[in-house]
Parts: C-alpha cells; sequence; structure tokens
C-alpha cells in the first residue's frame, strides 16, 4: 500500500508534470489515490502514466486509463500460469501414457490404444516417481495375463508424440517411439 507522502510527492513528479496545464484539485488527487494506493508500486504506476501520456496523449489525465495501463503492466510482471488456452476444464496435459503395443499371443488387442496417467487432485503436485509406478500398475491390470494386449508405459512426451507413435504401430506412417526414460 502507497503511503499518502509518497504517493503525492510521486503524483507532483509524474502526473502533475506530464499535465501541467491541467489544473488538479486536492479533491482529484484523493481520488487517484484512493485507486491506485493497493496494488500497485510506483515503478508501476510511472510506467503506466508514462504510456498513458505517450499513446493517448489526451490534455487531461485518465485515472482510468492510468489504472487499465497499470493492471496491464503488472499481470505482465507477475509469473504465467502454465495452461492451454484451451484448458478450460482445468485437466492438466499429461507427460505419462501407456500403450498397446502389441498383440496379445492369442492374437488380441487394441494395438495403438493410449490411455493418459492423470492423478486426482489435479492443483497437487506429484513426483515423477507416483507416476511410474501408477503407469506400470496400470500396464498390467490392462494386459490381464496377455488377454488385451501388450502394454507398456511412455513417460515424458506429449499426446502428439503418442498419437503418433499410435499410427506407426497401426501401420499407417514409420516407427519413431517416444524415448524411454532413463532411471
Amino acid at each position: 500500500m502507497i503511503q499518502q507522502n509518497d504517493f503525492i510527492h510521486w503524483f507532483e513528479k509524474e502526473v502533475k508534470t506530464r499535465w501541467a496545464r491541467h489544473h488538479f484539485d486536492w479533491l482529484e488527487i484523493g481520488d487517484w489515490h484512493w485507486r491506485l494506493r493497493e496494488g500497485f508500486d510506483l515503478e508501476t504506476l510511472t510506467e503506466a502514466v508514462r504510456k498513458h501520456k505517450a499513446c493517448d496523449d489526451w490534455r487531461v489525465p485518465s485515472l482510468k486509463k492510468v489504472y487499465d495501463y497499470a493492471r496491464a503492466i503488472q499481470s505482465d510482471k507477475s509469473p504465467k500460469r502454465h495452461r492451454r488456452e484451451d484448458a478450460g476444464t482445468g485437466v492438466p496435459e499429461a507427460h505419462t501414457y501407456i500403450m498397446c503395443i502389441d498383440k496379445s499371443d492369442n492374437g488380441r488387442g487394441p494395438v495403438g490404444t493410449f490411455v493418459p496417467i492423470l492423478i486426482w487432485p489435479f492443483h497437487k503436485s506429484y513426483t515423477a516417481e507416483t507416476y511410474r509406478r501408477i503407469a506400470e500398475e496400470q500396464c498390467v491390470m490392462h494386459s490381464r495375463n496377455g488377454r488385451n494386449g501388450v502394454w507398456e508405459a511412455f513417460y515424458n512426451t506429449t499426446h502428439l508424440e503418442m498419437m503418433q507413435c499410435a499410427a506407426t504401430l497401426r501401420g499407417t506412417q514409420p516407427l519413431n517411439l517416444p524415448a524411454k526414460p532413463r532411471l
């Protein structure tokens, strides 16, 4: 939170000098302080005022414009959350998969079928070892003594790589399996 004395000093230096022809009364300065005091530092506000003056070049400064610029600057400075744009569901992207890579001895099995390994709840972090353990358990469960094909786990891969691998196993493109993990 910006203290009133610091804000007034900043306001004199950064806002009043840029709009020297405009007369600011104490009520107007108070409104600026009330709106901008929380959530922003003076460096962000200075950059916002500069952008407002340079981009909009209004004769009278707009508190709303400065506030909008400050919010945009602050969001650019904050750490980004790595989410896919189309992932509105909150489901993370999988990096561990299991895939049926071969038919069983009796000639059965959905070769090229793959399943992502996702652990609930999604907001928690899990170790790579946890993903490996679950993937291996799922491979055993899907294989069920060879009746449903031979399943294998793939780590540190993407959905696209798995689709390419599935197409390869089905005979529609050359074999290019994702790399196995180095333990």
